[in-house]
């Protein structure tokens, strides 16, 4: 309410779009400058009735409603007094009314105006209604005679744009005129009578007549049976006109109980920048009732004024619970310091809400000053003072927050150790290792090396960087992914690899269309210097063939450690250097699982079996015919099987040497592994190590799979063996959409 109404000024707009960017020219006598510039402007005024006079052509031709609507756009930029007439004559068409008032609200000519007043007498329905609005933007003051005599209207839509028009124009003649006749005005057109005398109140304050402009939002105030916006409205223009001293005003609002008017006051006070209504709501808060407190709190957290800290901390420390919360969340809102203690103390004795509450405001209390405080705590004789500092501290993620927790991970309380540790899993990074690894190496329990290690491995995660080099296509396919028509591309991405392409695109000029109709996808698996990876892009984009590595200095420093590490410290560094990889970091594990220590040696062992890129792979392969123990063999057998297909070997090697792993499985889950890894290879000679298990009624849906994924990979290369296998596949499987697939690559290897 008591807002101006919108509307985009149309000289505004032709200004702006006449503006030109300038480029410097040479400096010349201010006479010639004064005559060169009367030439542009003699030019452009040539140009501009040129322009006029060919749409005011349009406009008074047969053209079509595109084409004068067009005209009429144009005219709001250009259009003088002569188009006035040809604009006016459209404003009773239902069609054209619009852009007519559109190219005439912006002219300057007083023949404008008077064009829509005339019109005022001849128009109908909702050209009458935008006539009257148009008469409003231009603040045609000679127009209110004409527009109060519109407020008696029989129709109320036509009352109720006069009463907002003659609010834009906004002189005293116009507010009288509006007066007048509100009290016989209809029900449905009350408001926006009084919208009008808002409208005409600002314009009247703004052009140095306050005393009228109070008088006029004092009598909607005291309305009687006004509708709630409309008090609502007046209370708020009443206390603003007044400046300072709306004060009294604003607080006689609060403290009635007219709910309404309570909360209008409250919203007009963030309107009022000076310290004195900051001053005079505080010193109001004690006396009110919960309802008035929380309004006021909420008030005075948005003014955002840090003076009225005091009052709002005093009802946080008690008092109901719903004006704790507000309170507590405003006060939060100041930055006010002496607040930080008072949150401390409710976040670890307060109950439910409330210490949710506290704990989330500690968290985004703003500024230095907090970061001191809450940084002090981490002194306080009371462990549970410090855990509490140690995981608002680990939120906030301030600028020394990873020196402060690493300090805090020594304290002598366990609980403010693991606290620590804890919130150190997303603040710390290479700067602060040899410091996780000390307190790593130094834990005083096995929660605490536990923690330790989450800590360390979620800094080596972070840490890692993308590297490249040797690629390996383990497998790519292009389609309509997953599980519609594809077609295997193993072969095509691995040459543009080793034609030297570090990325390849996803389209059909690479890789055909095998999915017409849908947009597909490009998924290949791959492995960068023995680290595996998978991507999937859609169709149009690229693939950049990269891995992931743990910097350098982070092994040296992890390995360097686990060197002298004993006990729970050393195993939990061996499984942290599994998921870190490398080559000294596999050297390290080779080297433990020789160790002495019984616990050493499994850990180790078990990270080799685990390890993720196959240059582990010669000593898994070893623990697998020789394995210590059946659970080292049973690991060995996994480890072996996933890194298999990875490996840098040629096909019929991996192959081979899959074969070798079934010869050693003792069970046949076990066997199920193999068969899995088969699949991934694309040759003849997985596919014949996998023949003989198509007749094993436990291992043959498995063997079945495998070979139909191997068959589609190699049928244009050995068709002869593929159609045989898939044959046999057709036969056994009692799987029918498998089935299908085999009778169907089959066909098409019979076919070549």
């Amino acid at each position: 309410m008591g807002n101006s109404t919108l509307t985009t000024d149309p000289n505004t707009a032709r200004n702006a779009s006449q503006g030109r960017k300038k480029t410097p020219a040479p400096l010349v006598p201010a006479r010639a400058l004064q005559f060169a510039l009367a030439a542009v402007m003699l030019l452009a005024a040539a140009a501009s009735a040129a322009d006029e006079a060919q749409l005011i052509a349009v406009l008074q031709s047969d053209a079509g409603q595109k084409e004068k609507a067009d005209a009429c756009r144009e005219l709001a930029h250009v259009g003088a007094a002569r188009a006035v007439p040809a604009l006016a004559a459209l404003l009773d068409d239902e069609k054209l009314s619009h852009m007519a008032r559109y190219a005439l609200e912006p002219i300057p000519d007083p023949a404008a105006s008077a064009a829509l007043r005339d019109a005022l007498s001849k128009v109908k329905g909702r050209p009458l209604l935008g006539v009257i609005g148009s008469l409003g933007v231009r603040r045609d003051a000679e127009a209110v005679d004409a527009l109060a005599g519109l407020l008696a209207s029989a129709d109320s839509d036509t009352a109720r744009a006069a009463a907002r028009a003659l609010g834009n124009i906004g002189t005293l003649q116009a507010a009288q005129a509006i007066e007048a006749a509100l009290d016989t005005a209809p029900a449905a057109a009350e408001v926006d009578f009084c919208e009008g005398l808002f409208r005409s109140a600002e314009a009247l304050a703004a052009e140095g007549q306050p005393a009228e402009s109070q008088a006029i939002f004092d009598r909607l105030r005291d309305r009687k049976g006004a509708p709630q916006q409309v008090r609502a409205g007046a209370l708020r223009g009443a206390i603003l006109s007044r400046g300072k001293q709306g004060i009294p005003l604003m607080l006689e609002a609060i403290r009635g109980a007219d709910y309404v008017l309570t909360a209008a006051a409250a919203r007009t006070s963030m309107e009022m920048p000076a310290p004195e209504v900051t001053a005079a709501l505080a010193g109001e808060l004690a006396r009110l009732p919960a309802d008035q407190q929380i309004l006021l709190i909420g008030a005075l957290g948005n003014r955002g004024d840090a003076s009225a800290g005091p009052a709002l901390l005093s009802l946080a420390a008690k008092g109901p619970d719903a004006v704790r919360l507000a309170a507590i969340r405003n006060v939060t809102r100041l930055g006010y310091g002496p607040a930080v203690a008072l949150l401390a103390e409710l976040s670890l004795s307060g109950q439910g809400e409330l210490a949710a509450t506290a704990r989330d405001c500690l968290s985004g209390f703003p500024g230095e000053d907090a970061d001191a405080a809450i940084a002090g705590m981490l002194a306080d004789k009371d462990a549970a003072v410090r855990s509490l500092a140690v995981e608002i501290i680990g939120q906030r993620k301030a600028g020394q927050a990873a020196a402060s927790l690493l300090k805090a991970a020594a304290d002598e309380e366990q609980s403010v150790r693991l606290a620590a540790l804890k919130a150190l899993r997303d603040q710390v990074g290479e700067t602060e290792l040899p410091e996780l690894l000390a307190i790593l190496v130094r834990a005083r329990s096995a929660a605490e090396t536990q923690a330790a290690e989450g800590v360390l491995g979620a800094l080596c995660a972070r840490e890692k960087v993308p590297v490249s080099g040797n690629i390996v296509i383990e497998k790519a396919e292009y389609g309509d992914l997953p599980g519609g028509p594809s077609a295997d591309v193993t072969a095509k991405v691995a040459a543009m690899v080793n034609d030297g392409a570090l990325a390849v695109e996803a389209t059909n000029g690479n890789f055909g269309d095998p999915a017409r109709g849908v947009t597909k996808k490009l998924r290949v698996d791959y492995s960068v210097n023995g680290a595996a990876a998978s991507k999937t892009v859609a169709e149009g984009e690229s693939l950049a063939f990269t891995a992931v590595s743990t910097p350098p200095a982070i092994v040296d420093a992890i390995c360097g450690a686990a060197a002298g590490a004993r006990g729970e410290a050393k195993l939990a560094l061996l499984r942290v250097l599994r998921t870190v990889g490398g080559a000294k970091a596999l050297a390290t594990v080779k080297s433990a699982a020789a160790d002495e220590d019984a616990q050493v040696k499994e850990t180790a062992l078990r990270a080799l079996c685990d390890w993720p890129t196959p240059d582990a792979l010669p000593e898994v392969a070893r623990l697998l015919k020789a394995p210590p123990s059946r659970t080292i063999k049973v690991l060995a057998l996994r480890g072996f099987v996933r890194l298999v297909p990875q490996d840098d070997a040629a096909n019929a090697k991996k192959a081979e040497m899959l074969q070798e792993a079934m010869a050693l499985a003792e069970r046949d889950e076990e066997r199920r592994l193999v068969l899995s890894a088969l699949g991934n290879i694309p040759a003849v000679e997985a596919l014949a190590a996998l023949t003989p298990h198509l007749d094993n009624a436990a291992l043959k849906e498995e063997a079945c799979l495998a070979a139909v994924a191997i068959a589609e990979r190699i049928r244009a290369r050995h068709a002869a063996e593929v159609a045989a296998a898939m044959q046999r596949v057709a036969k056994r499987t009692t799987d029918k959409k498998l089935a299908a697939r085999a009778e169907a690559i089959a066909g098409q290897a019979k076919q070549q």
